[in-house]
């Protein structure tokens, strides 16, 4: 398995494995306007990389949206508690 470097556009992603990367390139690509992505992707090819990558940032949103979920409905009974303390 090779590992990948994934740059990122706004609608369009390029995919290079890690050992062709250099600081040439990553300027090159910066000046195309892309930007590196945080994360490196092990895979066997160029489309797998992608489909792991997406399936990394899928998850990772689950779980925020899971956090945020969880975080509201804390919220929602300190606000709760905190009226009834007020108004009793």
């Amino acid at each position: 398995m090779n590992r990948y470097v994934v740059f990122i556009k706004s609608d369009e992603s390029k995919v290079l494995r890690k050992d062709v990367v250099t600081r040439e390139i990553i300027k090159d690509m910066k000046r195309k306007g892309f930007r590196k992505h945080h994360v490196e992707v092990e895979a066997d090819n160029e489309s797998d990389a992608i489909n792991k990558l997406n399936k990394n940032s899928n998850d990772y949103l689950d779980s925020l949206k899971n956090f945020s979920g969880d975080l509201l409905l804390c919220s929602i009974c300190v606000i709760v508690m905190a009226i009834v303390y007020f108004f009793s």
